[in-house]
């Protein structure tokens, strides 16, 4: 239909009435400045002609920019953003709930329209360049005030509690800690589900930057420039014994705990912090679980070495008795809920962090990364 446009004068005449609705329409589609032509596509456009319509596409199929496009938009930006934090177009994909070539489709027009490239595909997934890590940094605070003034000015957004929130924890937490503030949670949203996921400390990280989680509470963070840390509980190493042992309720050093026979974990943080003070430990035991553990020191093999919370609930029934060794203290750790800071929190996860803030045992403190002080302190815990 090119023709159609570039046919001499005597032949458009031939066309009788066609003539007018083009001439209308091409006015109406560019302006002249000097021997530049500006396209301006108006729209909605009420097509009477057939030919109208055939010369209007063929505009925009022959135009020499190409085919009329939208500029860049918010939702580009979105797509870029989220593409961006899953590290991969797939993943991404699934999180928008869009197809993967539409995602991919929209990143190469976002690039089109802005002249740069921002993203390197790979293998792996795909990366910043150098101005995509400028362009990123850009968009964030628009998207993170779009995003403000939709929570304060749309109708507040209802729970929806037939979602499962996914919840992460390092072990020690999800056993002893986790348990009991998702039953709060439950309490306050009876039809909620939720599934804990447990893992190390840096693998709940990364799976919670992937958005495979929405909140975690971990033991060992590193501190990423991405993620917010905000301490939660302080978590202490005590030694146990039975009720009956003499050593129950007296005061022992570090060294005289250590000539104990000991039933501890396998491969623990507190094994590995003792080895590294240079202690000599008299193991009795050595068992997988803390759970084990305990059921040793019931039976008589020795003075148990486990974190506080794990067996707090026997030690107020009265079934074991707490040594009192005080360089323990030194061996202890601060837990930290985090979440992603990039995003907004799901209205269910809002309502666990608010739980998490009111269980706290230790003061605010967001990103700090000061986890204790004391040279046992800044050892790896899982």
């Amino acid at each position: 239909m090119l023709c159609l446009i570039s046919i001499g004068l005597e032949n458009i005449l031939a066309l009788g009435h066609f003539i007018v609705p083009i001439i209308g329409l091409l006015s109406r589609l560019f302006l002249n400045v000097g021997d530049v032509q500006y396209f301006f596509p108006m729209t909605p456009i009420d097509f009477t002609y057939g030919a109208e319509k055939i010369a209007y596409w063929s505009l925009l199929m022959f135009h020499p920019e190409g085919p009329w496009r939208e500029p860049m938009t918010l939702h580009q930006l979105r797509i870029f953003e989220c593409v961006v934090r899953h590290r991969n177009i797939t993943k991404a994909s699934a999180a928008l709930h869009i197809s993967q070539p539409s995602v991919s489709q929209q990143l190469r027009f976002l690039e089109e329209e802005c002249g740069r490239r921002f993203l390197i595909r790979d293998n792996q997934g795909v990366k910043l360049t150098s101005e995509g890590e400028e362009f990123l940094s850009s968009i964030q605070p628009l998207l993170a005030q779009v995003d403000d003034i939709e929570k304060r000015f749309k109708n507040s957004p209802k729970i929806n509690e037939s979602a499962p929130l996914i919840v992460g924890g390092s072990h020690n937490l999800s056993v002893h800690v986790l348990p009991k503030l998702l039953m709060t949670l439950k309490e306050r949203h009876p039809s909620v589900q939720f599934t804990l996921e447990t893992d190390r400390s840096p693998v709940i990280e990364e799976r919670l930057l992937a958005g495979e989680l929405e909140i975690a509470l971990i033991t060992n963070p590193s501190h990423r420039a991405e993620i917010v840390y905000e301490s939660y509980e302080e978590i202490d190493v005590v030694a146990f014994c039975l009720p009956t042992n003499p050593l129950g309720g007296k005061k022992l050093t570090l060294k005289e705990l250590v000539e104990c026979p000991l039933v501890m974990r396998s491969g623990g943080r507190t094994d590995r912090i003792l080895m590294n003070l240079g202690y000599k430990v008299n193991v009795a035991l050595r068992c997988e679980v803390s759970s084990a553990v305990k059921a040793a020191v019931r039976l008589g093999m020795g003075v148990g070495l486990l974190y506080r919370n794990a067996v707090a609930s026997r030690v107020a029934r009265g079934n074991l008795r707490l040594i009192n060794v005080p360089e323990l203290k030194e061996l202890g750790f601060n837990s930290f809920a985090i979440y992603d800071k990039r995003k907004p929190l799901a209205p269910l996860a809002q309502d666990f962090l608010q739980i998490l803030r009111e269980k706290r045992k230790l003061p605010l403190t967001v990103n700090d990364k000061r986890i204790q002080t004391g040279s046992s302190r800044n050892l790896s815990v899982h």
